[in-house]
């Protein structure tokens, strides 16, 4: 190859770069979380895992992590010593109490809701809300890495229990959600850490994994 090509090549790179530059910033915020929450709903049929922190005057902050996978889901909290567990599957609910050391089986709390309930609260209602009930514009701050989005409560949302601003921020590599942050009822709230992808083993309860534990069957 002569120095000439090489050079006409290496033009031809440069611009190819600057395009593909232009088009992922050309993108406007709505655009951007469209495709957000098209990666979040694959937890629809992959499963989904989530953190989801809880900041409450004078209570103080309480962090729990939401797994779903079809109608099975683990919900796990920490308050400073004690740790608990629930699993449910949709016809028996398993709660795990550290301070207890036993397992409490009941009768499932979702028995007898349709799909289409088990749907909704799966959907992640501040998510979907997004683009119709808020006016979004991308934060003054910058990343190379990632989108930082103001969502402000349109004057036309008439819904009070709508938070007035959301701040979220997307991965520009894969569009994955990185955190959704708001305030309401002076709770402030932040979903983090999502992960797609489940196994059944992660929202099952196995009792091996607790030896020596008490088991209290209420069914």
């Amino acid at each position: 190859m002569t120095q000439q090509m090489k050079r006409i090549s290496l033009i031809i790179c440069f611009i190819g770069a600057m395009i593909a530059s232009i088009n992922l910033h050309a993108q406007t915020p709505e655009q951007v979380v469209e495709r957000m929450i098209t990666e979040l709903n694959k937890g629809d049929s992959l499963g989904m895992t989530f953190d989801l922190v809880m900041s409450i005057p004078i209570l103080g902050t309480f962090r729990s992590t939401n797994s779903v996978l079809g109608d099975k889901m683990r919900l796990e909290v920490s308050e400073k010593d004690k740790r608990s567990i629930s699993w449910d599957d949709g016809t028996t609910n398993w709660e795990y109490d550290s301070e207890k050391n036993e397992v409490e089986i009941t009768k499932s709390k979702h028995e007898g809701e349709d799909k289409e309930s088990k749907e909704e609260k799966g959907d992640m209602e501040l998510f979907q809300g997004l683009t119709e009930g808020y006016d979004l514009s991308f934060e003054k701050k910058t990343d190379d890495k990632v989108w930082y989005i103001l969502c402000k409560k349109s004057k036309s949302n008439k819904d009070k229990d709508d938070p007035k601003q959301m701040n979220v921020a997307v991965a520009k590599a894969d569009y994955s959600c990185i955190y959704l942050k708001t305030k309401m009822k002076g709770v402030t709230v932040s979903m983090e850490n999502f992960k797609i992808g489940l196994t059944e083993q992660q929202v099952t309860f196995n009792p091996a994994e607790f030896p020596g534990v008490k088991i209290v069957d209420k069914r």
